[in-house]
């Protein structure tokens, strides 16, 4: 035999799975940081670190989207709870940007605003999208399981 009988039962297995998300928050968290000292520090151009923003990309939204859409437990927001997020998002993404960059010029803001707008919307959309799947394939697979 190849592989062996796992023995581990469901709390030893949540507690794994809890484990190795929190690292791998960590090494996202790290290699962000990395990523801003090579940028803002020690001044290197956004051409050599491409690759990682990427990566750290693809590692965040596609780890945050399949947690939303297999485990079902984080909350559906309400329309006012959409509306907070949102504004919250774009104010943070607003003010930081003002700050470290200044006001844009007006025909600029096509280049500036406009993602600072858009790029939350898009989040909470996909946020919202991803749980309602989720609680849909969930609710599926219990009605499956009664029947």
């Amino acid at each position: 035999m190849l592989i062996q009988k796992s023995t581990i039962d469901e709390r030893a297995r949540s507690m794994t799975w809890q484990i190795a998300g929190l690292w791998l928050g960590l090494t996202q968290v790290l290699l962000a940081g990395v990523i801003f000292y090579r940028l803002y520090v020690l001044g290197q151009p956004d051409g050599e670190i491409r690759d990682f923003s990427i990566v750290l990309s693809l590692s965040l939204f596609g780890h945050l989207a399949f947690q939303l859409f297999y485990s079902s437990t984080l909350p559906q927001l309400t329309w006012k709870g959409m509306v907070a997020a949102y504004a919250v998002l774009t104010a943070t993404i607003t003010v930081v940007s003002v700050a470290l960059h200044g006001w844009p010029a007006p025909s600029d803001w096509a280049n500036t605003w406009l993602p600072a707008l858009l790029g939350p919307a898009i989040l909470v959309g996909a946020y919202v999208a991803l749980v309602r799947l989720g609680r849909w394939r969930l609710d599926r697979e219990i009605r499956l399981l009664e029947d």
